[in-house]
């Protein structure tokens, strides 16, 4: 359970006291560099641009870097069976001339630098763009929602309802599942000097998926026969209250919940079984979201199994949902603007809606079975170079490691020497430890 008595102790007990205690510091931390592909699309077309990209991460400390593979369209950057390789991004032509993966592993090892690979699991196109393997060949793979549309509520795949970026497959269609898991196991296959792996967006697109009738039926299965009379409202009614779209639950919300949670933990057990039987030492984490109080809106419960929630959404039973006993570990993005639960509590906001807050949930509800970094949105700091150092130095502190979110608004904002002196003075402060024990 999250406790929010936590607001109660003054804010040196975390950092001093009662954080070295209960999360003991280690030798030297993690700092990961995130590369996303779309967003890094010109920094992958060439041998050189990649030769620059690794050594401006050794240079700053950073000690690994994440580089995304598959892309939110459902492509991948380099030559697959399974899936379809990236040719083109808005207006530039990807060079086909060479493998960017495996020039990429073989610099980063060159220059003492790991490369871990990332796919967004269930992301299926790019909707801005409207690129993507559900625009192309899987219309049917799309997550089908319950939500507004032209001041109505109503059932329809993503694509037409077309809110936020990314187009998300339905994660509980056995094709799905079958695809995305064929499309891992082929890259350890293909590249297997890697280092880890980041499973991302393991998880629905939010509360409004998936009302698809194979999840439906998937779901009356789960009740018992004769239980679900009315679909949508028996999990959900989207009602208007005071000119506001609200979710009002239905019988079975509390049983949508668990449901939905379970079949991703299934699916973490199944991936992780199928990763371990290609390579049995290669470490496999996730990346989700530090907003832990209202994850279950996306159908993941990432903690670990000790942690009970007791919230009117949550069964008796949603602790055996937790899929932190099955990873390596989590990177948790604590993508908030605000540094510490003080700056969340003057602006209005729940004290965990910080970074400060949100890594210190996420070390209460994983409960060390897993270690856990924390992860910094770059765009959230824009404006202030300043409150970027200290966002940065806060997520490293108070968790096992550090995650930079991403390179590209690293280099946009140039931060690279903030970055540089971050962990700097954290190797610094490690090596004292050390020379203290």
């Amino acid at each position: 359970m999250i406790k929010r008595a936590l607001l109660a102790f003054p804010l040196f007990f975390f950092l001093g006291n009662g954080l070295n205690s209960a999360f003991p510091q280690v030798a030297e931390k993690t700092a990961v560099l995130w590369c996303d592909p779309l967003m890094n699309i010109r920094r992958l077309g060439s041998r050189q641009t990649i030769v620059n990209v690794v050594r401006k991460a050794r240079s700053a400390g950073f000690s690994a870097i994440a580089l995304g593979v598959k892309t939110n369209t459902g492509e991948v950057i380099y030559e697959s069976k399974v899936a379809p390789r990236l040719l083109d991004w808005q207006d530039y032509r990807v060079p086909l001339d060479f493998d960017a993966v495996q020039f990429f592993l073989q610099e980063a090892h060159r220059n003492g630098l790991q490369l871990y690979a990332v796919f967004p699991v269930f992301a299926g196109g790019e909707m801005l763009e409207r690129k993507g393997i559900v625009y192309s060949k899987h219309s049917d793979w799309q997550t089908v929602v319950y939500a507004v549309d032209a001041d109505e509520p109503k059932i329809m795949p993503i694509t037409e309802w077309a809110m936020g970026p990314v187009a998300f497959l339905n994660p509980l269609l056995p094709e799905v599942q079958k695809h995305e898991i064929a499309l891992i196991t082929e890259f350890l296959e293909k590249y297997s000097g890697i280092d880890g792996l980041i499973l991302d967006k393991v998880r629905f697109s939010g509360i409004e998926a998936d009302f698809s009738d194979f999840s439906r039926k998937e779901f009356e299965s789960y009740l018992g026969s004769g239980k679900l009379n009315w679909w949508p409202e028996d999990v959900y009614e989207l009602q208007l209250v005071d000119d506001e779209w609200q979710v009002v639950p239905g019988e079975y919300y509390q049983s949508w919940i668990q449901f939905r949670a379970a079949r991703m933990r299934q699916f973490y057990e199944r991936i992780v079984q199928d990763i371990k039987k290609i390579d049995p030492s290669v470490p496999v984490g996730s990346f989700v979201g530090a907003w832990y109080p209202t994850y279950y809106e996306y159908g993941v419960n990432w903690a670990s199994e000790s942690n009970v929630p007791e919230e009117k959404w949550a069964t008796s039973d949603y602790y055996k949902t937790a899929v932190a006993e099955k990873l390596s570990y989590l990177v948790v993005g604590c993508f908030f603007p605000r540094v510490t639960m003080e700056d969340a509590e003057k602006v209005g906001a729940d004290w965990w809606m910080s970074v400060e807050g949100s890594a210190i949930t996420a070390n209460e509800v994983v409960n060390k079975v897993c270690p856990v970094y924390g992860a910094i949105l770059v765009e959230e700091f824009k404006d202030s170079a300043e409150k970027f150092s200290a966002a940065v130095t806060t997520a490293n502190k108070l968790t096992d490691g550090l995650y930079v979110y991403d390179l590209s608004e690293v280099e946009k904002y140039k931060y690279w020497d903030e970055l540089g002196a971050v962990l700097r003075a954290a190797k610094t402060r490690a090596a004292k430890r050390n020379v203290r024990r």
